[in-house]
């Protein structure tokens, strides 16, 4: 897989849910809802966009 710098999205260390809906406004996915549960990483199971806690 061959991932693109805008399927990688940082956020805030305290960020707890996120949401995403592939981003390109009628053409993306239905929204979804993910949250961290103690992880540093999440994957998109319909776009596989990345979002990541930023490092402390």
């Amino acid at each position: 897989m061959n991932l693109m710098d805008e399927d990688v999205l940082i956020v805030d260390r305290k960020t707890q849910t996120i949401s995403c809906d592939g981003g390109e406004d009628g053409l993306g996915h239905p929204a979804v809802y993910y949250t961290f549960n103690n992880e540093n990483k999440i994957v998109c199971g319909y776009c596989g966009k990345m979002f990541i806690k930023e490092e402390e």
